[in-house]
């Protein structure tokens, strides 16, 4: 579970840091004041989980480019298409070595760990004193830290004993950092969810239909699915009557799909005819219901909404 998050620079936070998260965490303030902000770092922490190799001055890391989360979506341009921005600043791994040569330092390299992948790279994370980054050498972790922002939060480095756990986020995407600084950090403590086991939900989500990948990977991985999202709509709406759920494919793009209620005695409806709570709840249901039964005590998940 996540404990805490310390933001420097990061869309409208130029520094700012929440402690003693539970597991049940409810944010409440006024507009702009960075709400929405924690729970994207808190998202595109977890969601930068591909593993991948980071290294400064012959010293190589352990890292985590971007990866698909639970609905098959691309972190970055999720957070980006949020904020109407387009991504500027992704990079594949020889474009980002040659970024960080030309501004830090010419010993920097970045290597996805796995071949043929090529995600939208505009940040990564380096978890810190879990047995990924063994030693802090003083010569060369300095100046590396330094450039992925060492500088920022040099308390939280100063004890190498109190590192463990902690997972270090770097983003150079402009449009996200505070008033287009270029680049932003953050640093999370505690143990972060896989990506696939990352839900992001919000509004576009309600609006859109589900990605026919997430719809097939969850019938052969969650047993039952259509099966608990039939009962769990019906015990929330009161129908009363036996419904079946089902989804079919759009015609017009394959790549997303549109789910049915079919109730017994009546034709078969696609959830969007049905009034706007009814939709909300139904396409909120269908991934979190497969969250539920994807998570264990050993690989836990998060959901942000």
């Amino acid at each position: 579970m996540i404990e805490s998050i310390h933001i420097k620079n990061f869309r409208g936070i130029q520094d700012g840091k929440i402690d003693k998260f539970s597991k049940i965490n409810l944010l409440v303030g006024p507009n702009n004041s960075g709400k929405s902000a924690v729970l994207e770092a808190i998202y595109l922490s977890n969601t930068a989980s591909l593993k991948s190799i980071v290294s400064s001055f012959s010293t190589y890391y352990d890292a985590n480019a971007p990866e698909q989360d639970l609905l098959g979506y691309d972190p970055l341009e999720i957070v980006c298409e949020r904020h109407m921005k387009k991504i500027e600043n992704a990079q594949n791994s020889s474009a980002i070595s040659r970024h960080f040569a030309g501004k830090h330092s010419k010993g920097f390299g970045f290597q996805l760990g796995r071949e043929g992948v090529l995600p939208k790279i505009a940040l990564f994370s380096i978890d810190i004193g879990s047995g990924l980054v063994k030693e802090l050498d003083a010569k060369t972790d300095e100046k590396f830290f330094y450039i992925l922002g060492k500088s920022f939060f040099a308390a939280d480095f100063d004890d190498p004993n109190i590192l463990a756990q902690k997972r270090l986020v770097y983003c150079w995407e402009n449009g996200l950092s505070h008033f287009q600084a270029g680049e932003s950090a953050w640093i999370v403590e505690g143990q972060t969810p896989a990506s696939q086991n990352t839900l992001f939900f919000d509004v576009r989500n309600t609006l859109s239909h589900l990605p026919f990948e997430f719809f097939r990977k969850m019938l052969n991985t969650v047993p039952g699915w259509t099966h608990k999202i039939a009962k769990r709509f019906e015990r929330i709406f009161q129908i009363g009557k036996q419904f079946n759920v089902t989804f079919l494919q759009l015609q017009h793009d394959l790549s997303q799909t549109q789910g049915f209620i079919a109730p017994e005695e009546k034709v078969a409806l696609t959830i969007d005819d049905y009034g706007d709570g009814a939709r909300s709840a139904f396409k909120l249901l269908t991934p979190l219901i497969a969250l539920s039964e994807l998570v264990t005590e050993e690989k836990p998940g998060v959901f942000i909404w």
